[in-house]
């Protein structure tokens, strides 16, 4: 991350006054990847970049890249107002084929469609072609506090409320005639 002259905050986040806000660029070959672990809910081991804007950003909090190998997914899940707060994410394809799941419908997708979740849609990608997928993911919460910290958990199981959920989705799935894992 290279900072391009960003102005002090103050303690409430906000630029100081009489400064203005610079932006901050990010390289991807300065990160590196976390490796998400398999999970109960649908998720294969895979890497994750993340961009942690939380600490400059009123609105936004997390930019993440991340490729699914063919066959791999990432956990069937919803971001639950009670627990996340208003929490709402753009999924974005750069590259590649795949399949956004959610208890409704399954939706493909390719090469730069983008894919908006609401707070509390349940979602999941998955790449159901014969070539990675790369996409990447926008968070926000709306300048409200995130109350649960969901990457800084150990494993997405323990997020509050979270296999209640998972177990909703597949219900809801099942009577809508869709696949289940």
């Amino acid at each position: 991350m290279v900072d391009l002259v960003a102005p002090r905050r103050s303690t409430t986040g906000k630029v100081a006054e009489g400064e203005r806000p610079k932006i901050r660029l990010f390289r991807f070959k300065d990160t590196f990847p976390v490796q998400w672990h398999e999970n109960k809910i649908g998720a294969t081991h895979r890497p994750w970049w993340f961009y942690n804007v939380s600490d400059v950003s009123d609105w936004f909090n997390i930019f993440c890249i991340s490729v699914l190998q063919p066959g791999q997914s990432e956990g069937f899940h919803s971001h639950l107002p009670e627990h996340e707060g208003p929490y709402e994410c753009w999924y974005l394809v750069f590259r590649g084929r795949g399949q956004v799941r959610t208890e409704y419908a399954d939706y493909d997708v390719e090469s730069l469609d983008a894919a908006f979740m609401p707070p509390n849609a349940s979602h999941q990608m998955r790449n159901n072609s014969t070539e990675p997928l790369w996409y990447g993911t926008l968070s926000s919460r709306g300048g409200h506090p995130l109350r649960v910290d969901t990457y800084a958990m150990e494993c997405s199981e323990a997020r509050p409320g979270y296999m209640e959920e998972y177990n909703r989705i597949m219900e809801v799935r099942r009577k809508n005639g869709l696949p289940v894992p």
